[in-house]
């Protein structure tokens, strides 16, 4: 067994690992939980830690006897930066007294939150990494481990950290497990399919079929097993395999049936709803991580540290920036990508193709790559084109567009000049947009205190109509158009 001594915030440890070994593979059997989006392939480098000989990738590094590792911050610190929401609407509460805890469950983030049932008021929140992140930082690596043998690990795994996040929240708000009576949870297709241990076989490969995606009510034991809560679970709706039931919780917590009003949900995946008081339209896009920093060359979660804000000063030449928590700059979170791409566009710095003749230096060691343009480039399309198809086949303008609901963490601190700049967001829409935050977690909420909630959340999955983008005729041509930087 060799012994590797971890220094981290301060403080030295000493941790186990066996021969052999790798150093991703102690650290993470250790709960020192880094980033492995490729999940150990070698290949997205956001692994790399520091040694007393430099800097390796935890993954492709043997742990040997009496190695020092340093690490700056790992991927639970990220969650310093909690998700929110905002209530659009007033939530009836209609079901049983009592206390309630309603749940997302996101690729990359888990948000909890312990309403009172009675009056719907929030006690507490709390939120967490969803551990699957070791095993691929997106859906289509976690269904491909699934079907490739690990099916068993990630449902261990979110299971284990849900029943961390409710043992938490409980012990925050000094409540006893007892005075749970209900449970609402809203997830993606996939998230929800490895919670209660479906087969993702059907989920990657085409037609794309899933097993289930109808409500669930059951006892909270029959998916998260004995002794931590005698409590309802309700598991919302799904519409498709790629729209899943975060997204019903999404419209239901914003729409309102007199108002024609776009939803946009900017988190690692791409998912977009246009409801009107006659259809609801819903899609989604392979935009990739981008948005939140990932597939960037030195992307990192919204940690300490993390280049958040920037402008680019033409007279001295450099970026100026903050960093979260004013804390020594160590890499680029989500919204400071976007602020430096669309400070390379305003500034003329990259061409209308997107083209950089040089990197660009944003701070001491932390460079923004031609790669990483393309990247946002090739998101931001792929949101901006979903937009268009859904105002064009539901026959509206940006004028009958009352508000745009913009959805996930990054959404709720996006820079909207930024967002305009780049052609994310028209212009034409700009003043309409409403930063919501996780409304995931509000249309869970809306479910846990509402039988008339779930039932709303029942007929909106099975009403609303899909656009497949990529079968769509228009979708090229689109796509080729907002690739390009106004």
């Amino acid at each position: 067994m060799n012994i590797v001594h971890i220094h981290h915030q301060g403080r030295a440890h000493a941790i186990k690992a066996s021969p052999g070994q790798s150093v991703m593979h102690a650290l993470l059997a250790h709960n020192y939980k880094i980033p492995t989006p490729c999940a150990g392939n070698g290949t997205c480098g956001k692994c790399a830690v520091n040694t007393p000989d430099g800097t390796v990738l935890a993954c492709q590094t043997q742990a040997t006897d009496g190695m020092e590792i340093f690490l700056t911050a790992t991927a639970d610190e990220a969650m310093a930066i909690n998700d929110t929401y905002e209530t659009i609407r007033p939530i009836a509460c209609d079901r049983d007294k009592g206390h309630g805890i309603a749940i997302d469950i996101g690729t990359t983030t888990l948000a909890f939150e312990l309403v009172n049932m009675a009056t719907g008021k929030r006690l507490s929140a709390y939120s967490a990494a969803n551990s699957q992140r070791n095993l691929g930082a997106d859906v289509i690596t976690r269904i491909k481990q699934a079907t490739q043998g690990a099916q068993a690990e990630l449902n261990n795994l979110i299971v284990k950290d849900i029943r961390n996040g409710i043992a938490q929240i409980l012990q925050k708000s000094g409540l006893p497990p007892g005075s749970i009576t209900y449970v609402s949870i809203a997830g993606n297709t996939t998230m929800l399919h490895l919670l209660q241990n479906l087969s993702c076989d059907g989920l990657g490969v085409y037609p794309f079929t899933p097993i289930d995606i109808a409500i669930r009510r059951c006892n909270f034991a029959d998916v998260f097993g004995p002794g931590i809560l005698n409590a309802q679970l309700i598991i919302l709706p799904g519409i498709s395999t790629f729209v899943g039931a975060d997204i019903t919780g999404g419209i239901l917590c914003c729409h309102n049936p007199h108002e024609t009003a776009l939803l946009i949900d900017l988190g690692t995946n791409g998912e977009m709803a246009l409801f009107a008081p006659d259809q609801v339209l819903v899609t989604s896009t392979a935009a990739g991580p981008a948005f939140e920093a990932g597939n960037i060359s030195q992307g990192i979660a919204g940690i300490p540290g993390a280049i958040a804000k920037t402008y680019y000063s033409p007279e001295n030449n450099v970026f100026v920036y903050e960093t979260i928590q004013n804390a020594p700059a160590i890499g680029i979170c989500g919204t400071g990508v976007m602020d430096i791409a669309a400070e390379l566009v305003r500034h003329k710095l990259a061409d209308e193709t997107g083209r950089l003749e040089n990197d660009a230096v944003i701070a001491k060691g932390i460079t923004f790559t031609q790669k990483d343009l393309r990247e946002i480039q090739l998101a931001k399309s792929a949101i901006r084109s979903g937009i268009e198809i859904l105002l064009e086949m539901g026959g509206y303008s940006y004028n009958d567009i009352g508000k745009v609901y913009l959805a996930g963490g990054f959404g709720h601190k996006i820079n909207m000049d930024s967002a305009v700049a780049l052609g994310l967001i028209p212009a034409a829409l700009a003043g309409k947009v409403l930063a919501v935050g996780n409304t995931a977690l509000g249309g869970a909420a809306h479910v846990l205190l509402s039988r008339v909630a779930e039932e709303a959340a029942i007929a909106l999955a099975g009403n609303a109509k899909e656009v497949n983008l990529s079968t769509h005729p228009r979708f090229n041509d689109f796509f080729m158009e907002y690739m390009m930087f106004e």
